[in-house]
């Protein structure tokens, strides 16, 4: 299953900060036992897309997130507490893929919530995605539970640029900004 974290920063001046705070962060959670892999991106297209920034967790179950060890590295937002005011977010948790693909710099994932079964495009395969769980609190973080269904597609930077996929309604467009930790 994979747990998705959807997010928004709201300081400029303190966004370079974060980033490397949250860099470092990835590589705590992934130590944990249960969480396999962990990679941010950032919206090709901000201006486009409701959600800025994604994280992207492969998780064998909601059970991580109510360990002892999750607490201890602060999960479920107790680590972020310096930018709390500054950060919006919706997380879930969907079944449909087990592991989250490796994505290196030049790849992109696509992200659709009103298209559950995604798109028919040229040289992409859509996976759909249902909610593994409802709204809930989930040991140490709370689980949004939306959107239920959505579908995810890798693709690379040639594809979505010859495709214009940035301007594609109901498709967000995701680009790595860290290295896949696992």
């Amino acid at each position: 299953m994979i747990y998705t974290v959807e997010l928004n920063f709201s300081d400029p001046d303190r966004e370079e900060e974060w980033n490397a705070w949250y860099e470092t962060y990835l590589m705590k959670l992934v130590s944990l036992p249960g969480l396999n892999t962990a990679q941010r991106f950032r919206a090709v297209a901000p201006e486009t897309v409701t959600w800025r920034y994604l994280a992207l967790y492969s998780i064998e179950s909601l059970d991580v997130y109510q360990s002892e060890a999750y607490r201890s590295i602060g999960g479920g937002g107790n680590a972020s507490l310096a930018y709390k005011g500054l950060i919006t977010r919706r997380r879930n948790v969907y079944e449909g893929i087990e592991r989250v693909p490796t994505l290196t710099e030049n790849g992109r994932i696509l992200f659709c919530e009103d298209a559950p079964h995604g798109f028919d495009l040229e040289d992409i395969l859509f996976l759909p995605l249902a909610a593994g769980s409802g709204r809930q609190k989930a040991g140490a973080t709370e689980l949004d539970g939306k959107p239920e269904r959505r579908a995810i597609a890798v693709s690379n930077a040639e594809t979505v640029g010859r495709l214009n996929l940035t301007q594609k309604e109901g498709l967000a467009v995701y680009a790595p900004i860290t290295k896949r930790h696992e």
